[in-house]
């Protein structure tokens, strides 16, 4: 029987951006399913106030057995997050997210906040709620860094763009607060979207690391 990889996507991303990933995995046997973010496409309508309602909005998509949950971005920490209170999560595979926070940028959430509506007004289209994104927000900001978290025992693939900005921040944060479940690789010559600017690479890392995984 076929895993199943379940992938959540980040704030803008959609179903379409994720086809060469889906058809690349499921060429090597992977079951692949794609689940909107709430507020978003065809989530825009949900908007998640609490964990509880986070929770019950994944899990409906989720079956009884064992999975593999995969996020980008603010999906790859909500993946992490789900992984400690859901029980049929086996592994999760991050791209380039959950590692940073908004003050290792130079940001509050409220600026964040503020930073977010200014590009959804300039995008403006009906397929994203600007409501249902800023909650996400800020759940997301509540559970942040969930990776790095003594308790923290699903084991996970981390993968990380090479930026120059950012990567020395992230590369210290895992350096300082080593999680042995937790493995990670740096791709270099991708920006934060690494899954479509080297799709055949991530896509090789993530079999090689789902063969090979702690379970």
């Amino acid at each position: 029987m076929s895993k199943k990889i379940f992938f959540i996507n980040g704030f803008g991303g959609g179903r379409e951006d994720s086809l060469e990933l889906r058809d690349s995995l499921e060429e090597k046997g992977y079951e692949f399913t794609y689940l909107d973010l709430p507020g978003q496409f065809g989530a825009k309508d949900v908007t998640i106030d609490d964990f509880e309602e986070l929770l019950a909005y994944f899990e409906g998509y989720f079956p009884d057995e064992e999975i593999i949950l995969m996020g980008h971005s603010i999906g790859a920490e909500i993946a992490a997050y789900l992984s400690t209170r859901l029980t049929q999560i086996e592994r999760v595979i991050m791209l380039d997210g959950g590692i940073l926070t908004n003050e290792d940028v130079g940001k509050t959430l409220a600026e964040s906040m503020e930073e977010t509506k200014e590009v959804l007004s300039q995008i403006g289209g009906d397929e994203l709620s600007e409501e249902g994104l800023l909650e996400l927000m800020k759940l997301n900001d509540a559970m942040k860094l969930t990776i790095i978290r003594p308790d923290y025992k699903t084991p996970t693939l981390l993968l990380l763009s090479d930026s120059e900005e950012e990567l020395p921040i992230k590369m210290q944060r895992l350096e300082e607060r080593q999680n042995s479940y937790v493995d990670y690789k740096v791709i270099q010559k991708a920006s934060h979207n690494l899954y479509a600017d080297q799709p055949d690479l991530t896509v090789t890392l993530i079999a090689e690391w789902l063969a090979n995984a702690r379970i």
